[in-house]
């Protein structure tokens, strides 16, 4: 396992708890070795789910550090996007934040 998707379960563990508390059902999808194309291996990228109503947000980290965050109400039809790097643990808060704010507002009704 890769230290990128290391870091990625362990803040799931360390904010399971807090996350399902403010109504967000959450799970970690480790990656799966991808299939080889034109010599090199497919990347691949440990996914965490956050879903709350009619909100959902996704978080794809690569071994990179390259993050690609999605949030998508189907009420609304809102989406959000951002692809920021991640270059240490201490980024994840920092870069989950907006996320986990943008679904949690469906479990507060907003």
């Amino acid at each position: 396992m890769s230290e990128v998707t290391q870091w990625l379960k362990d803040w799931h563990s360390a904010h399971e708890h807090e996350v399902r508390s403010r109504g967000i059902g959450s799970a970690v999808k480790l990656p799966v070795p991808g299939i080889p194309s034109r010599g090199r291996p497919k990347a691949t990228a440990v996914k965490l789910t956050l879903e709350s109503g009619e909100r959902t947000g996704m978080v794809s980290l690569w071994e990179s550090g390259a993050t690609s965050l999605l949030f998508i109400d189907t009420g609304t039809e809102h989406t959000w996007q951002d692809h920021p790097v991640l270059t240490s643990e201490h980024d994840l808060p920092r870069i989950l934040a907006p996320l986990v704010k943008l679904v949690e507002a469906a479990a507060g009704g907003s």
